[in-house]
């Protein structure tokens, strides 16, 4: 099985709902790819409830995630390693990760940390939007 991981910046908002809905697309789809997802700045604090309860409006309940630091281990297992913003990505080009394994998901995701559950949720719409087109070229 092929993977995939999703990272931002806490790892509480944008690639913990991505990580999910592209697991959840991938079982549907039975494709042979799975996905993790860290943060650069993440202490183990739990998913932020408003990731959860923008998750549970498109079907996706019983979640239970606490967020983790990118591992140099992570980065070499996953095929392709996808941010929310160019800003991470310059960040694991500093870090000597190769450009090719790289993507930018649907050209930045912004952060909704702090804002309204409706902002989680125009978030989730957009990340939805970047992993069908990411699907596209797998």
């Amino acid at each position: 099985m092929k993977k995939i991981i999703f990272v931002c910046t806490g790892n509480t908002c944008r690639s913990p709902m991505a990580m999910f809905l592209f697991n959840k697309i991938a079982k549907d789809r039975n494709l042979d790819y799975i996905a993790d997802s860290a943060g650069l700045a993440a202490y183990g604090d739990p998913i932020n409830e408003k990731s959860v309860k923008a998750l549970s409006k498109i079907g996706i309940e019983n979640i239970n995630y606490t967020s983790k630091s990118l591992s140099f281990y992570a980065i070499d297992e996953a095929e392709l390693i996808v941010v929310m913003t160019n800003e991470h990505k310059n960040t694991l080009l500093n870090v000597g990760v190769d450009e090719n394994k790289i993507l930018v998901l649907a050209g930045g995701i912004s952060d909704p940390y702090g804002k309204s559950e409706e902002e989680y949720f125009n978030c989730l719409e957009n990340i939805s939007d970047g992993i069908n087109e990411l699907l596209k070229t797998l």
